[in-house]
């Protein structure tokens, strides 16, 4: 196993650092600047159209920015801290459903045509849309043993 954790080292990389890292930096944005975080969540066609932001989108950005850092502490609890590989491997297959959700949820909120249009992405949507792709994908790869085997060896 690598880097400390349960998981082999692509995935170990993958799950273990960059993503609790992109929820911190997540962090930073929604609760040291949610107006912007709010703002920044459509592309620009679509975020010119917005009206300044309600104070409960400003609510919602706080609470969302202890969502993430309660999942930083999930990350490093399930993959790092425990010793069984069948939490990390339930906790991989429950984020991997949350992934799919996530993207059903933009999908539903930016509609067809602006999902689709890559030109359109801004930094956010790449990090909500193609990162989690890009998650998901590698957390099936992770589950069906192609990086190899998930556990410590004894």
């Amino acid at each position: 196993m690598a880097l400390g954790s349960n998981l082999p080292f692509w995935p170990a990389l993958i799950f273990t650092y960059l993503e609790p890292l992109s929820y911190i930096l997540g962090w930073n944005q929604a609760f040291n600047t949610p107006t912007e975080f709010i703002l920044t969540q459509t592309p620009s066609t679509l975020s010119s159209k917005v009206t300044p932001v309600h104070p409960n989108a400003i609510l919602v950005s706080y609470a969302f920015a202890n969502v993430l850092l309660v999942m930083t502490g999930l990350v490093i609890l399930c993959t790092v801290v425990t010793r069984e590989a069948r939490v990390t491997k339930t906790f991989l297959f429950i984020l991997g459903c949350g992934d799919l959700g996530h993207l059903w949820g933009w999908y539903r909120g930016l509609g067809a045509d602006v999902f689709w249009d890559y030109n359109a992405y801004n930094l956010s949507l790449w990090a909500n849309i193609a990162f989690t792709v890009f998650l998901v994908v590698n957390r099936a790869a992770t589950l069906l043993g192609l990086f190899g085997r998930i556990g410590r060896r004894a």
